[in-house]
């Protein structure tokens, strides 16, 4: 994208307008909490108004900001974005560092890392000498290398107070953190989102009429709860509701309610998965897709059903990208590209 239609992006996020209160909040406060919303922006553009601040005071030589992430594909990504954002290449004024692989220089200003390499940076450097501000990414996730490192920042920030500690959090959680640090202040921006329609197992098998196979023969549509006690003496019944199938999805199709009768709550049924990619590619609009499972055993097993398809398998109209932690990020990096004309 061209800078210019970057910058008119920029300025359609709540954060770019919150921009003001959010620089005034930074220096009148050692520690804030970010309320943010998924889509305000806070990621990527509140790490550059820091950035534009203390440059346009002269002081843009002079600071260090580093920005964590809790993933080394999110370090990356973001960094990436930000530095496009600035018109200039990876590495200059805006850096990453992961493990065992960074992209940094000496002009290097605003540094994207993981948690685990600041951990590192403050086992040989515990006061943090030399660095203005620390953003702290998705605290909210409440990871162990996230919670660690919030305890040591508590036990830093009397030796520094010079340092600015920025704390952003999806909208849960904010009011523990603040309290943590002393009633930090706490700064909500709203969330800038995508319209969202939701389908339940019911829709999509009546879309695809894709037939789960049952363990029984004679569909009576009775509680599904009664039948897993009874049938498959299955532990989880007692966290279903006593359902009626045919009384509560008389709308639906026969096929569709002997499918919801025989569906196992315990298996993940990636034949399904793959016929609603497929219903998706023939009667959807375009635009990526994006799966979630459960670990590299599904994603390995769904990747060999996609690629038998015979729809799906045509490597000249589809691009499949496995996502996993255990992936180089070189591979991972695919993701953020766009497909090539004509290919999904």
């Amino acid at each position: 994208p061209s800078a210019r239609s970057m910058q008119s992006f920029r300025e359609k996020l709540p954060a770019f307008k919150a921009r003001e209160e959010f620089l005034k909040a930074v220096a009148a406060n050692q520690v804030l909490v970010i309320s943010g919303e998924t889509g305000c922006g806070k990621t990527t553009q509140l790490p550059q108004f820091i950035l534009e601040e203390e440059i346009d005071n002269l002081r843009g030589a002079d600071c260090s900001i580093i920005c964590t992430q809790p993933r080394r594909i999110s370090a990356i990504s973001v960094a990436a974005r930000v530095g496009s954002e600035r018109g200039e290449e990876l590495g200059e004024t805006v850096g990453y560092q992961i493990r065992l692989e960074s992209k940094r220089s000496t002009q290097t200003r605003l540094l994207f890392c993981t948690t685990g390499v600041l951990l590192r940076k403050l086992v040989q450097e515990p006061d943090l000498v030399g660095v203005s501000h620390l953003l702290v990414d998705e605290i909210h996730e409440r990871g162990m290398n996230e919670d660690f490192l919030i305890i040591i920042l508590r036990d830093l920030l009397p030796r520094r107070p010079d340092l600015r500690l920025v704390l952003m959090s999806a909208t849960i959680n904010a009011e523990l953190f603040s309290k943590y640090f002393g009633d930090a202040p706490i700064m909500h921006i709203p969330g800038f989102t995508f319209p969202v329609a939701e389908l339940f197992l019911e829709d999509i098998l009546e879309k695809t009429q894709y037939k789960i196979k049952s363990e029984r023969d004679n569909f009576q549509g009775n509680s599904r709860k009664k039948r897993l006690a009874s049938v498959k003496n299955d532990p989880l019944a007692d966290v279903f509701q006593d359902v009626d199938i045919n009384k509560e999805y008389g709308n639906y199709s026969i096929t569709t309610r002997q499918s919801l009768e025989a569906w196992s709550v315990t298996e993940l049924d990636l034949s399904l998965v793959e016929g609603t990619i497929e219903y998706i590619c023939r009667h959807e609009g375009e635009g990526a897709i994006l799966v979630f499972l459960t670990g590299w055993d599904e994603i390995s097993k769904l990747l060999d059903k996609i690629k038998g398809n015979n729809l799906l398998g045509n490597s000249n109209k589809f691009l499949v990208l496995p996502l996993h932690g255990s992936m180089p990020t070189v591979n991972q990096r695919e993701i953020f590209d766009r497909a090539p004309a004509n290919m999904r």
